[in-house]
């Protein structure tokens, strides 16, 4: 079983985000994220999210979402990879680690 956030760019559309579940349901939407956690990150980018939103804004977004991931979530990831998707392709952009000698896979 498998759920999936496919995020994209067209140079006609625009970016897309859309999310995949395990039993093939596409939903286009603004805003995603699965598993437990996601309850907590729903409600802050529902809270917080604007479709005008500056890179800097969307990461400082990013960063609230982990820190309420990571202090309300009983077993939270350790670490945490943001990445963009946009007209210029997909990139990582930083790394959120809580534990430093947690070994990071190779990419």
């Amino acid at each position: 079983m498998v759920n999936i956030i496919m995020a994209g760019h067209d140079k006609d559309v625009g970016p897309s985000l859309y999310f995949i579940d395990y039993i093939a349901s596409l939903h286009k939407l603004d805003k995603a994220a699965f598993g437990y956690g996601s309850y907590f990150a729903l409600s802050m980018m529902d809270r917080h999210y604007r479709k005008d939103m500056t890179v800097e804004e969307a990461i400082d977004l990013v960063d609230k979402v982990i820190m309420e991931i990571r202090s309300r979530l009983v077993v939270a990831p350790p670490n945490f990879v943001i990445k963009i998707v946009d007209k210029d392709g997909a990139r990582e952009y930083a790394w959120r680690e809580s534990i430093k000698d947690a070994p990071v896979p190779a990419v």
